[in-house]
C-alpha cells in the first residue's frame, strides 16, 4: 500500500515538474519574443528618422527615388484632386478611446496618370453599424502633407475582405489590388497617410510605430520575472512537500 502511495506521489511530482518547466519555458520564450519585437521597432524608427532627414519632398522628388528603396517614412507634399464618390472606410479604428473608421480616398496628383490611396484620418462611427459616417471629399485642388508607407499595408483583420462592389463601402483591411479593381483606377504601389491636425474631413492620427521599443522591453522584463517567480514558487513548494514527507 505504501509503495503504491509512493509511486502516486512521484508521478504527481513529475507531472508538476513538467508543468512548471513548460510554463517557465513559455514565459522565457515570450520574453525573448518581446525583445526581438523591440529591436525590430527600433530599427523601423531609425529607418523612418533617416528618411525624414530629407525633409518634405515634392511628388516629383518622391518618384525619382530609386525603385529599390523602401519609401516608408518619407514625408511628401501632395497636390491634386480627389476622385469623387470613391472612398472606403477602414473598420475598427480607435482614436482617443472612440470607435470609428479611417477614411481612405484616391488622390490624383497633378501630371500623374495613376492615383494614390490616401488615408485622410479618423472619422467617428455612428451609434448603429447599419449607418456609415457622412463623408464629403474636397472637390477642388487639395494640398496635404503625408507620410508614405510601402509594403505591409494590411492590418489586423477581423473578418474576410468585403466583396461589396458598391461605393462607399466598409472594408476590414487594405488591399491595393482589390481597391484598384473595385474603383477601376490604376493605383500607385504605396499609400500616403495625411499628417497634421484634424478638420471637417477627418482627423489624422497615423503613427508608424504604435508600441514603442521601450514598452516591448518592459513587457520582456515582465515575462522574465513571471518565469523566475514561477520557478521560485515551484522550488519552495517542492521543498515543503519533501519536508512533510520526512
Amino acid at each position: 500500500m505504501q509503495l503504491v502511495l509512493w509511486h502516486k506521489q512521484k508521478l504527481s511530482s513529475l507531472i508538476t515538474l513538467c508543468m512548471v518547466v513548460v510554463v517557465v519555458l513559455v514565459c522565457v520564450r515570450l520574453g525573448f519574443w518581446q525583445l526581438e519585437r523591440g529591436e525590430q521597432k527600433q530599427q523601423q524608427l531609425t529607418a523612418i528618422a533617416k528618411q525624414q532627414t530629407r525633409g518634405v519632398m515634392s511628388w516629383s522628388q518622391l518618384l525619382n527615388l530609386p525603385d529599390s528603396w523602401n519609401k516608408t517614412g518619407v514625408l511628401v507634399e501632395l497636390k491634386g484632386r480627389f476622385v469623387q464618390n470613391q472612398y472606403w472606410l477602414l473598420d475598427n479604428q480607435v482614436y482617443n478611446g472612440q470607435v470609428g473608421y479611417d477614411l481612405l480616398a484616391l488622390l490624383k496628383p497633378d501630371s500623374e496618370e495613376k492615383v494614390i490611396l490616401v488615408n485622410l484620418g479618423w472619422v467617428k462611427a455612428p451609434i448603429s453599424r447599419d449607418t456609415l459616417p457622412k463623408v464629403t471629399l474636397p472637390t477642388g485642388v487639395f494640398i496635404l502633407k503625408a507620410q508614405i508607407k510601402e509594403n505591409n499595408l494590411s492590418s489586423f483583420t477581423l473578418e474576410d475582405k468585403t466583396t461589396n462592389n458598391d461605393l462607399p463601402t466598409r472594408i476590414q483591411s487594405i488591399d491595393l489590388n482589390m481597391l484598384s479593381t473595385q474603383s477601376q483606377q490604376s493605383l500607385i504601389h504605396f499609400m500616403a497617410y495625411r499628417q497634421g491636425t484634424g478638420d471637417e474631413i477627418a482627423t489624422p492620427h497615423y503613427e508608424a510605430v504604435v508600441m514603442s521599443p521601450q514598452k516591448h522591453n518592459a513587457y520582456a522584463v515582465q515575462w522574465f520575472l513571471i518565469a523566475i517567480a514561477c520557478a521560485v514558487v515551484a522550488i519552495f513548494a517542492s521543498k515543503k512537500r519533501t519536508h512533510n514527507e520526512k
